[in-house]
């Protein structure tokens, strides 16, 4: 086997998908940190560089216009290796995997089975460089359900309606609180109480960030591409699921 590139670089475009990463991880020798992505970065960058690779994870979408699909096509064209995981790039990515774009990780995986909308991954955060979260995305608030209903503080239905009633929402009025008052909508007060109870664990079921200590324990931008990390198994009942089967050009 062809050992890995020691000089391989990864643009890694990120923001509050990485707050609560040790920084040693995030800014280990082969990652230059860029600021989550917006309208124009790809392109800036594409233009500057020699082809290499990128990794999407954050962009910003709300007071500027949000990264671009025919940036992403155009840097592939150009012959960079540009994977999605996270936030906005699991959602790129889900929507041009078959032009060629990578996705890695568990939200991909939900976003390509389920065409959850835009919102599924975004929420209001701090500035740099902590990046620190206001709102909770859904996605990890699914999480966070599932592992209420596994702890048996809720069932399957009361969780379902209670993520039912914050994905009505703007996405930025989806916080702690507002799970805990779902909750109690769903499922009473007893349930309400156990589920704040249970509050301290949420910042390790966040599947975003999950992902992305995944994806820079792994380094597969060191790595020749797979098949498995092109086309991972899609999770169908959620991004914790274990449950998953093939799906697209896989």
């Amino acid at each position: 086997m062809t050992p890995p590139p020691v000089d391989a670089l990864v643009e890694l475009f990120v923001g509050p998908t990485a707050h609560g990463l040790p920084a040693e991880l995030v800014h280990q020798d082969g990652v230059r940190v860029r600021p989550p992505a917006r309208r124009g970065h790809i392109d800036a960058l594409v233009t500057r560089e020699p082809p290499g690779h990128i990794a999407l994870v954050d962009g910003r979408y709300d007071d500027v216009p949000a990264v671009g699909h025919r940036e992403l096509l155009g840097a592939l064209a150009a012959g960079w290796t540009v994977t999605g995981l996270g936030s906005i790039g699991a959602l790129r990515a889900a929507e041009l995997l078959p032009h060629g774009m990578t996705g890695y990780g568990r939200v991909f995986a939900h976003l390509l089975a389920t065409e959850a909308p835009d919102d599924e991954v975004a929420l209001l955060h701090g500035p740099a460089p902590d990046y620190q979260p206001i709102s909770e995305a859904l996605v990890d608030l699914r999480a966070f359900a599932e592992h209420l209903v596994g702890a048996g503080r809720v069932d399957h239905d009361q969780a379902a309606a209670a993520i039912g009633l914050l994905a009505g929402r703007w996405f930025g009025d989806r916080s702690q609180p507002a799970f805990i008052d779902a909750i109690r909508t769903t499922a009473g007060d007893t349930a309400a109480g156990a589920a704040r109870a249970h509050l301290p664990r949420l910042p390790g079921l966040r599947v975003k960030t999950l992902d992305l200590r995944d994806y820079l324990r792994e380094r597969p931008w060191t790595q020749p591409p797979t098949l498995s990390r092109s086309c991972p198994p899609i999770a169908e009942a959620g991004p914790s699921s274990t449950t998953s089967t093939p799906r697209g050009n896989c």
